[in-house]
C-alpha cells in the first residue's frame, strides 16, 4: 500500500506545523471521551444522536463546495469517533473475588442481550457504515505525535458515487483504553483547498485524561438492537414507570449534549431542541400539541398504556438536518421517541409538518396499544397518516384539507378510472395497495375517503364512528386469534427440536398475504356484517360527490 502521500502530510505537520493556519474556533474539550481539539473556523457543531455510542463530536462546514462533474455540492464534515475496548469486548476477562471466571447467571427481567456487533476499529466502522460509493484505503502510515501512536489513513471514493468522487482523511490516535479517530470527508476536486484547513485542526487534537465520573454508558438509555427481557405479566402501570424512566433519561442526555447555540423547551408532551427561528419553534410546538390532543380525543380509549413524551429536534436548515441524521448504524433505541424537522425557506415547510404529524401519530399508537399498532392494516395506517400529516393548524384548530399532491392525484385518478370501489379498500392487503400500477391513486383515494368519513360523512350514523368501530373490532379479532393460538400450542404439547425446525420451514413458505387477507376478512365481517348493498352504495356515492 502506498505511504507517500501521508508521509508528505506527516512531514508538513512535524516540520512546518507552525505555518499551518490557526483556527479561530473555541477549544472543544471532551473529558468523558478524553480528547480536545480546535475545529476549523466557520464550521458549526452538530448535535449527536441520543442513541449514538461511537461518534463523540461532529462539525459541519458552513461552506459548500461544488463538484463540476456530478453537478452536486458537498459540505465537508469533521467527526471524532471513539472505539473503547470495554465496548468492543464488554465483560471480557471478568473474574470473581477468588480470581476464577465469573459464573454466568441466567437472564432476569430488565436484562438485555445486545445482538449488535461492536465496531472493532476505524476501518471496521468505515466498512459497515460508509454507503456513499465504492471506497478503498489509498494510503496508510503509522507514526507518533509526541508519545501517542497515530495511524494516518487516506481513503478514496471513486466508484458508484453519483454525488462526486471524494476523499477521507483520518488520523487514529491510540490511547491506553482504545482508539480515537478524527475524520474529514471532502470532494476530491476540493481536497487540495481543504487540506490546510483539515491539518490545521488535526494538529490541535490531543488526548487528555478521561473523567472517570463521566465514562461509561449513559444510565437508563437502551441503545442498539437486541432482546430485552420483560415480565410477561407486566401491568400498564409498570410499563408507564419504565417508559417514564426511559423518557427522562433520553431527555436529560439530549439536553446535556446540545451545542451552546441550541436551546431547549419543555411542553406538556414534548421536549423541543431548537436551532431555528424562535417563531418557527413556537409554530412547530403548537402544531405538535394540536396533533397530540386530536389523537387523545379521538382514540384515547383504544388502550391503557402510557404514551411516552417525544423529542422534537428543529435544525436550522436541511443541510444541518442531514448532517445530524448521519450516524452509526446501531444508533437507535426502542425507547427513542424523536422527530427531526428543519426550517426551510424554499416553500417546502409543509412537508416538515407532514412528517412531524405522521411521526407523532405512529409513536402515539405504538405506545397506546402495541397490539393494535402491529396489527393495523396498511390502508388504515396510510389513511390516518395522510389525514393527520396534511393537517394545518389554523386559529388553534387543525384543518384537515387535502394538499396539492392529493388533489391532483384524485383529479387524475377520476379522469383515468384508476380508483377501486370503496368497499374493496377496506379489505386490501399491503400487496394489493402497493404492487400495482395504480398504487399512487389508491393512496390518494384512501386519504380522500378518510376526509369524507371524518367530514360530511359523519352525518351518516354508520359512518360517524366507522374508523373507531373498525379499530375496536380489529383488537377483538387479534385477541381471539391469540387465544386460539395459545390453546393450539397447549393442545399440541412440547415439540422436539426436529419438529420445531420443520414448523419453522413451513412458516417461511407460508403466503403471508393470504393470511393477511383472511385476517382482514375476519375484521370486516365483524364491522360490516350488518351493512346492506344500499349502505355501500350510499358510501360510494357520497365519497364520489365529495371528491369531485
Amino acid at each position: 500500500m502506498s505511504r507517500s502521500s501521508l508521509s508528505l502530510v506527516l512531514g508538513a505537520i512535524l516540520v512546518l506545523g507552525a505555518a499551518l493556519p490557526a483556527s479561530a474556533q473555541t477549544l472543544h474539550v471532551d473529558k468523558k471521551n478524553g480528547f480536545q481539539v480546535v475545529p476549523p473556523k466557520g464550521w458549526t457543531k452538530v448535535p449527536i444522536k441520543v442513541e449514538e455510542r461511537w461518534i463523540a463530536a461532529k462539525w459541519l462546514s458552513d461552506k459548500k463546495y461544488d463538484d463540476k462533474e456530478s453537478g452536486f455540492s458537498h459540505q465537508p464534515m469533521m467527526k471524532v469517533m471513539i472505539f473503547d475496548r470495554s465496548k468492543i469486548q464488554p465483560g471480557g476477562g471478568s473474574t470473581d473475588s477468588a480470581g476464577g471466571a465469573k459464573e454466568q447467571e441466567g437472564p432476569k427481567v430488565g436484562d438485555k442481550i445486545d445482538l449488535t456487533a461492536p465496531y472493532l476499529d476505524y476501518k471496521d466502522y468505515l466498512k459497515r457504515n460508509f454507503n456513499e460509493g465504492g471506497w478503498f484505503v489509498s494510503a496508510e502510515d503509522a507514526t507518533k505525535m509526541g508519545s501517542t501512536p497515530v495511524t494516518m489513513i487516506e481513503v478514496k471514493v471513486e466508484k458508484l458515487t453519483y454525488t462526486g468522487k471524494k476523499r477521507l482523511l483520518a488520523w487514529v490516535f491510540t490511547a491506553d483504553w482504545g482508539d480515537l479517530a478524527i475524520e474529514v470527508d471532502s470532494l476530491e476536486q476540493s481536497f487540495d483547498k481543504l487540506r490546510p484547513i483539515i491539518l490545521g485542526a488535526y494538529k490541535t487534537f490531543k488526548l487528555i485524561p478521561r473523567d472517570p465520573t463521566l465514562a461509561g454508558e449513559d444510565p437508563g438509555i437502551d441503545v442498539g438492537g437486541g432482546i430485552r427481557f420483560v415480565d410477561p405479566n407486566e401491568t400498564a402501570e409498570q410499563r408507564k414507570k419504565r417508559r417514564q424512566a426511559a423518557e427522562e433519561a433520553m431527555f436529560k442526555k439530549a439536553v446535556s449534549d446540545l451545542p451552546s447555540e441550541w436551546s431547549s423547551k419543555r411542553s406538556a408532551n414534548f421536549l423541543v431542541l431548537n436551532h431555528a427561528n424562535p417563531k418557527f419553534q413556537e409554530k412547530v410546538l403548537a402544531h405538535a400539541e394540536a396533533v397530540r390532543a386530536w389523537l387523545d380525543a379521538n382514540f384515547g380509549d383504544v388502550g391503557d398504556d402510557y404514551v411516552q413524551k417525544m423529542i422534537i429536534r428543529i435544525c436550522k436548515n436541511r443541510d444541518e438536518e442531514m448532517a445530524f441524521r448521519k450516524g452509526s448504524g446501531d444508533a437507535f433505541s426502542i425507547d427513542s421517541r424523536e422527530a427531526i424537522v428543519s426550517e426551510n425557506k424554499d416553500g417546502t415547510s409543509q412537508f416538515e409538518f407532514e412528517y412531524l404529524g405522521q411521526s407523532i401519530m405512529r409513536m402515539w399508537f405504538h405506545d397506546k396499544n402495541a397490539d393494535l399498532y402491529d396489527a393495523m392494516p396498511q390502508w388504515l395506517e396510510r389513511g390516518l397518516s395522510q389525514y393527520i400529516g396534511t393537517a394545518v393548524l389554523k386559529g388553534g384548530r387543525l384543518d384537515f384539507s387535502p394538499d396539492t399532491y392529493e388533489t391532483e392525484r384524485i383529479r387524475e385518478g377520476r379522469r383515468m378510472s384508476k380508483f377501486s370501489p370503496v368497499r374493496d379498500l377496506f379489505q386490501m392487503t399491503g400487496k394489493d395497495l402497493w404492487s400495482g400500477e395504480n398504487a399512487r391513486y389508491l393512496d390518494a383515494q384512501i386519504a380522500s375517503v378518510f376526509r369524507y368519513v371524518y367530514g360530511p360523512g359523519r352525518a351518516n350514523r354508520k359512518l360517524s364512528t366507522l374508523i373507531k368501530d373498525y379499530i375496536t373490532q380489529l383488537l377483538a379479532v387479534v385477541q381471539e386469534n391469540e387465544k386460539a393460538a395459545r390453546a393450539e400450542v397447549k393442545a399440541e404439547g412440547a415439540k422436539t427440536e426436529e419438529e420445531e425446525e420443520e414448523e419453522f420451514k413451513k412458516r417461511r413458505k407460508q403466503d403471508w398475504s393470504a393470511k393477511e387477507k383472511e385476517f382482514l376478512k375476519q375484521v370486516s365481517e365483524k364491522v360490516f356484517g350488518g351493512w346492506t348493498d344500499g349502505d355501500w352504495a350510499g358510501l360510494q356515492k357520497g365519497w364520489e360527490a365529495f371528491a369531485k
